[in-house]
């Protein structure tokens, strides 16, 4: 695959599918390790990083949605604290009524 059609295809996933750039490089690049059967960087076996994510789903040939990228698994786990806090105020106003 020439570099050229590897930066374009990555920024079409990017686009298409709303994913990182960096997690679609990760995506193509653990393509090519799988279909060459080759064995899998360290660091992109156990990186939480969006590359590393995407890596793994290329390589382990797995659907990639945006809510597994760590970043975006922080801000859903902040929006549900919000919402827990936004909650126990609420419940709170009730008894101090």
């Amino acid at each position: 695959m020439s570099v050229v059609v590897f930066k374009e295809k990555s920024r079409v996933l990017a686009e298409q599918y709303g994913w990182p750039l960096t997690s679609a490089k990760g995506y193509i690049d653990g393509e090519v390790f799988r279909k060459r059967r080759k064995d899998p960087p360290l660091h992109a076996m156990v990186g939480i990083d969006d590359y590393s994510e995407g890596f793994r789903a290329g390589y382990f040939d797995r659907p990639l949605t945006a809510r597994e990228f760590a970043d975006s698994g922080l801000q859903e786990f902040e929006r549900c604290e919000l919402q827990d806090s936004d909650r126990a105020r609420r419940q709170q106003g009730d008894y101090d009524q």
